[in-house]
Parts: C-alpha cells; sequence; structure tokens
C-alpha cells in the first residue's frame, strides 16, 4: 500500500509521492502534511471504496424531487398535460420504494461496515428515520401502483414525494455529522 499523508489544516489525505507542493483542498503547503496510516483494513476499505451508499441515495432523492415538479408543470402548464406525464410521474413515484429501500439496505451496509456496529446513537436515529421514510415511500409506491394519477389522488403523490425528500434531507444532515470520523480499526 502506498504512504499517505494528510494535512493538518483540513484533514485532506494524498498519496505521499503526489508532486503537489500545497494542499488540493486547502492551499496550505505541502510542510502541513503529516504521515498518516488507514485505521481501516483493506478488506473494509475496499467495501466503503465502492461507494454503494453515496450512490444509491441519489436516485430516490432525483426520483422523490422529480414527482413533484412534474405534478405542478403539468398542472400549471397546458402545454405538459397529457398521459405521459400522468404515467411518468406513476413511474417514478413506483420507483421511489425500491430506490429507498436500496440506499436504506446500503446504508446499513455502510454502517456496519464502518462502524462495526449499528447501536451508535447517530446510526439508530438514521435507522429509525430511514425505516419511517421507507414508510412514506412505500405509501407513495403503493399509492402511485394501484390508482391511477387523477388530480385527487396526484396531490397525495405530491405530499408523500415532498415527505419522502423533507426525510431524505434530514437524513442527510445526520450523515454529515458522521463523515470525517475516525474509524475503528
Amino acid at each position: 500500500m502506498k504512504k499517505m499523508i494528510q494535512c493538518k489544516a483540513c484533514g485532506y489525505i494524498m498519496r505521499e509521492d503526489s508532486k503537489s507542493e500545497t494542499c488540493p483542498a486547502c492551499g496550505v503547503p505541502r510542510k502541513a502534511f503529516v504521515s498518516w496510516n488507514d485505521p481501516v483494513s483493506p478488506r473494509r476499505r475496499a467495501v466503503l471504496n465502492l461507494d454503494l451508499h453515496p450512490i444509491a441515495l441519489h436516485f430516490p432523492q432525483a426520483f422523490s424531487a422529480l414527482v413533484p415538479v412534474l405534478i405542478l408543470a403539468d398542472h400549471f402548464s397546458p402545454l405538459a398535460r397529457g398521459i405521459e406525464v400522468n404515467q411518468a410521474v406513476r413511474v417514478l413515484s413506483v420507483l421511489v420504494f425500491p430506490a429507498i429501500l436500496g440506499a436504506y439496505l446500503s446504508g446499513l451496509i455502510d454502517g456496519h461496515t464502518r462502524f462495526r456496529k449499528l447501536n451508535t446513537t447517530f446510526l439508530r436515529a438514521k435507522i429509525i428515520l430511514g425505516a419511517v421514510s421507507l414508510g412514506t415511500a412505500f405509501g407513495l409506491s403503493y399509492t402511485a401502483f394501484i390508482y391511477y394519477t387523477v388530480e385527487p389522488v396526484r396531490w397525495l403523490l405530491f405530499t408523500l414525494s415532498l415527505a419522502c425528500l423533507a426525510f431524505q434531507a434530514v437524513l442527510a444532515q445526520v450523515g454529515k455529522r458522521l463523515m470525517g470520523l475516525y474509524l475503528p480499526g
């Protein structure tokens, strides 16, 4: 494994043989770097480097955000009205649940790989909020799957998709507090 160094000012980590004379993140001179040893085993690092959870988070965010946008566009723009918009809203709404389920499961894997346990305060909060988010997403997907996107149902889909987005925003805030923490070896 290559030797690594860490910027004392901002925590950025890079290979020691890098030709950079300043920190690429904060710009301090290279003399502000110290030797750094990865506290995570190579096997755990390989799993974490797949970035499964960060990637999986973007699908439900995109789907949840598009549903209300399409509903509003269809409501206010006579050009957008049509079966295609209704079908897009329906398909995206149905996809929110499997997307959030994937993000939830990848979060459990990531949390266990990163911290070796899931019963810490922040991780418990994320698991509970994630479960509530999953329930909301199930309601959204079930409603879209069972009922066609008629006017009253569309506004329920609108509300549920915004609730999914709100849960995702809260989960992101908790997750940001966990980023950059020392990982137990």
